[in-house]
């Protein structure tokens, strides 16, 4: 969805707004703030559903070029998207520009192993580079990805890191890290597919403060937070001693957890807290970008890439030791390694936008009220989402309302495209019955006329059963 649709948490969560993780409103965000100019009108799609020939059309007449905030595309769960998308771009007439992609394999695979999608991430840049200068990556393992499947770096592709990082633009709000104890604010990120080690660490320390909240991301797990829904019966197949995977968790009954559906609200409550640690990228990028110091433990490349190219303080989760502690990381980590080089990394971004004929706003002080700024402020947004069962006996019976409305109109919904169904079946039944019923005359128009070409030939007439 676009940050100014505007939309209730109900039709959010219902329709899937965020694309599943709440993560990706950052750098898609990131980048409409840096392209909305005040003669630049940005409009969004959704590679899911809208890559329709009508709206090609639409788009080769209507618009000057399509930007594409890639996450971790290249990856296996995405290659029938990537597929899709591809088709889409060889057709546009217009450019089209990557801005931030990478590759996600896992620590323990080699970065320079075959991948069963390297085939669709080729005809993919193909198609990229005939309507652009050059690709932006997320950091240098997907560079050297690319570089690997024949382009060259420099020239077809170049790293930028998250384009979140340079929300601010050449500015980042400053850190002041404090003592950290069992009453510092904090906030802590997860998810349920992560090696072990990772979950053991994080629950344990998570332990160590009474002043905490965590903060899911997934739209499933959104939706069991705030309106007290399961999870999807059967498609999480593992979950994790500890993890927050049902609305009665103690976390949730304590009112320890914040879910945002906007970055308004997000970044309000990251600059209230001490630290934040965990294993999201963008759960982590947010306190960043509200001056509050953070830690990574790093699962996989497409993290690591990204850390390593922004100086987040991090670990790799395999150098982690059963005895160590969040504290430690804390008081060992450089926070003033993050605004090391930043200038000259945004520096790197803008001329890969400009390389690419993006306009930006750049090119004055960000002080100046840019217009996505403007038009943010005149919303009034969603604030931080809590738990159902925190909420009192008013707040519960609302969400209900809300959440039986949303099934009614889903049925509703429903029972009109079933009508829309049944109707296409009649009609292609009278087209089917249309058809035999011509083959059947000309069968006939046939048969009689072999008869009489019996009858000119044979002197008499012939009759067929």
């Amino acid at each position: 969805m676009s940050p100014f649709d505007n939309w209730s948490p109900l039709d959010i969560l219902r329709k899937d707004g965020i694309g599943t993780n709440a993560g990706n409103m950052v750098f898609a965000n990131s980048v409409m703030r840096a392209l909305m100019t005040d003669h630049t009108e940005i409009h969004t799609i959704n590679t899911a559903k809208d890559l329709t020939p009508e709206n090609l059309e639409r788009i080769n007449c209507e618009y000057d070029c399509v930007v594409l905030p890639f996450a971790n595309a290249f990856r296996i769960s995405f290659q029938h998207r990537l597929k899709k998308i591809t088709e889409f771009v060889r057709q546009l007439k217009i450019p089209c520009v990557v801005v931030g992609v990478g590759i996600s394999t896992p620590l323990r695979n080699s970065p320079d192993k075959v991948n069963v999608f390297d085939e669709t991430v080729t005809e993919f840049v193909k198609a990229i580079l005939e309507k652009s200068v050059m690709i932006g990556t997320r950091g240098q393992v997907t560079s050297d990805y690319l570089t690997r499947l024949g382009f060259k770096e420099g020239r077809d592709h170049c790293v930028i890191g998250c384009p979140s990082m340079f929300w601010y633009g050449d500015k980042l709000p400053e850190m002041n890290p404090k003592e950290l104890d069992k009453n510092s604010a904090v906030s802590v990120n997860w998810k349920m597919d992560l090696p072990e080690e990772i979950h053991r660490f994080i629950y344990r320390n998570v332990g160590y403060f009474e002043n905490f909240h965590y903060v899911p991301q997934v739209t499933d797990e959104i939706r069991l937070m705030y309106y007290g829904v399961p999870l999807p019966d059967g498609k999480y197949k593992r979950i994790p001693e500890g993890y927050p995977s049902r609305a009665d968790h103690p976390w949730y009954l304590a009112g320890k957890a914040r879910s945002f559906l906007n970055m308004s609200s997000w970044f309000e409550y990251m600059k209230g807290k001490d630290f934040s640690f965990g294993s999201r990228i963008h759960g982590n990028i947010t306190a960043v970008l509200s001056g509050t110091p953070c830690f990574i433990v790093v699962s996989d490349y497409r993290i690591a890439e990204l850390a390593q190219y922004h100086h987040i303080p991090h670990i790799d989760y395999r150098d982690l030791k059963e005895d160590d502690n969040i504290f430690d990381f804390y008081e060992k980590a450089d926070y003033s390694k993050v605004y090391e080089g930043h200038k000259e990394r945004f520096e790197n971004y803008r001329d890969f936008l400009e390389k690419n004929g993006l306009e930006h706003i750049f090119g004055t002080p960000l002080e100046d009220n840019p217009p996505y700024d403007q038009k943010i402020k005149e919303l009034s947004l969603p604030s931080a989402l809590k738990p159902f069962f925190a909420a009192d006996h008013q707040e519960q019976a609302d969400r209900l309302a809300q959440l039986h409305q949303g099934y009614l109109d889903l049925r509703q919904d429903l029972d009109q495209k079933s009508r829309e169904l049944r109707q296409e079946r009649a009609d292609l039944q009278k087209k089917y019955d249309s058809v035999k019923h011509y083959e059947a005359f000309l069968k006939y128009h046939n048969v009689n006329r072999g008869l009489r070409w019996l009858s000119r030939h044979m002197g008499e007439k012939k009759t067929i059963d």
